[in-house]
């Protein structure tokens, strides 16, 4: 029968030996956690990557009131009965782009919105056929650098109003209100309003649906024609004062 009565000193290192012991891990051995249960939860590779992934994302600022002014204006456009409009303004970046610029403005933005028909009767064929800043000057020229109301509108009488379209040409747009109908005109042809779709002074944008596309007159050929009426009747002055 061994003694029993055991060196205090050596049973308290073997104590400690032992403590030491049940923390360590032998090779190929699950690491356990303090309570000697296994770390149910352990995250993976791929969990650790995907959140570092969304924190870089809300990290990253973003273009304020941009992206939203142009779903909203894009939205309005579509659910109006103007969506092959919209769409034309969607794929000519420098119109949307304008558009939205005027919107941000204190002035604001009305837009005359042909509808599906209208823009159908136009052509798409026509429109590509167009050279890229008259794409551009041909969707501008449906918006005015001032948000009018429906009252403002039905109050004007053959009112000269300029559009945001710019460049060679007549750009300019004439409203005529009545109790009936308003009716906007170009140099070449007319569309009647058909009806109010879209009202807001916060967002600084009215949109109305109109019944044809708005055609602006091109100035250039008019400007060479009357040239050469020039250059015609100065040769006949010359011509009789010899």
């Amino acid at each position: 029968m061994g003694d029993n009565n055991q060196d205090p000193t050596a049973a308290a290192n073997i104590a400690a030996a032992a403590a030491a012991n049940a923390g360590r891990t032998e090779p190929g051995q699950t690491p356990k956690n303090p309570r000697g249960r296994e770390n149910s939860c352990p995250m993976s590779l791929a969990g650790a990557i995907a959140t570092c992934s969304i924190l870089l994302l809300l990290s990253v600022p973003f273009a304020e009131g941009q992206p939203s002014e142009a779903f909203m204006m894009a939205q309005i456009l579509s659910d109006s009965g103007c969506g092959a409009f919209a769409g034309l303004v969607a794929a000519t970046a420098a119109a949307g782009e304008a558009f939205l610029a005027q919107m941000a403005s204190d002035a604001g933005l009305t837009i005359f919105c042909p509808d599906e028909e209208a823009v159908a009767a136009f052509g798409q064929r026509r429109f590509s056929n167009l050279s890229a800043d008259d794409q551009v000057a041909l969707l501008l020229y449906h918006g005015v650098a001032t948000l009018y109301s429906e009252e403002a509108l039905g109050a004007m009488f053959d009112t000269k109003v300029a559009t945001l379209a710019n460049g060679p040409g007549d750009y300019d747009i004439y409203i005529s209100g009545g109790t009936v109908t308003v009716i906007v005109s170009s140099s070449v042809n007319a569309a009647a309003v058909t009806k109010k779709v879209f009202d807001s002074d916060p967002l600084g944008l009215a949109v109305y649906l109109i019944d044809s596309v708005l055609v602006p007159e091109e100035r250039t050929a008019f400007w060479d024609w009357k040239l050469v009426l020039l250059l015609v009747l100065c040769i006949v002055m010359g011509l009789v004062l010899l």
